[in-house]
């Protein structure tokens, strides 16, 4: 399911509580559409069996920019409702490069491919096959994102190849350009094979 696809259908906006660099959303129906259609956000059921849906900053600025859910400030009705640049603001103090990430986090959505958080340390996102089950398959590349401006050790890239290796992932070097366009590159067993285009046919399979 692509990103043009979902935009047609997606019209009702739901209400959403902020903490800290996280977004919490209770409503079933909205835990419905962003998580079994979109593949949006993490599920966490409570020990009476309530349901919440967990956003991260990406998420949170994907469903904003789209209009879907509301925000407000504090969360607090009498105050302002958060908008796209406003929530950028926010995040920003726990994550520098979120801007970057996020165009990142959009391209490989609009190419059709599932995005997951990843691990973490380093692993921004999980990126699935085209028609794949995140629930149950395994994710197919390990998205590490590296911007100007912020140098990677030798080791630290070491560490992350092992990683995928282990894993039996690819490893993908992500970065942005001063145009704003997202630069993808194929790493193997700690040697940078090329540039890539991940919209070619052998990372759609």
């Amino acid at each position: 399911m692509t990103e043009k696809a979902n935009e047609k259908t997606e019209k009702t906006q739901f209400e959403a509580i902020i903490e800290d660099e996280k977004v919490f959303i209770f409503d079933k129906n909205a835990i419905e559409e962003f998580y079994k259609s979109s593949y949006i956000g993490i599920l966490e059921t409570s020990d009476n069996d309530d349901v919440k849906l967990i956003l991260d900053p990406t998420e949170v600025l994907l469903l904003c920019e789209r209009n879907r859910i509301l925000i407000w400030k504090d969360n607090d009705k009498t105050k302002e409702l958060y908008d796209f640049e406003s929530l950028l603001t926010y995040f920003t103090h726990f994550d520098q490069r979120l801007w970057q990430k996020y165009i990142i986090y959009m391209d490989l959505r609009k190419r059709g491919y599932i995005v997951r958080a990843g691990y973490g340390e380093g692993i921004d996102f999980l990126v699935y096959k085209r028609g794949s089950d995140f629930e149950t398959d395994s994710a197919k590349f390990l998205i590490y994102p590296v911007f100007e401006g912020d140098p990677v050790e030798l080791k630290e890239l070491d560490r992350m190849s092992r990683v995928a290796l282990s894993s039996r992932k690819d490893l993908i070097v992500a970065t942005v350009d001063r145009l704003s366009k997202p630069i993808y590159y194929s790493v193997n067993k700690f040697e940078i094979i090329n540039k890539i285009n991940i919209n070619e046919e052998e990372y759609a399979r």
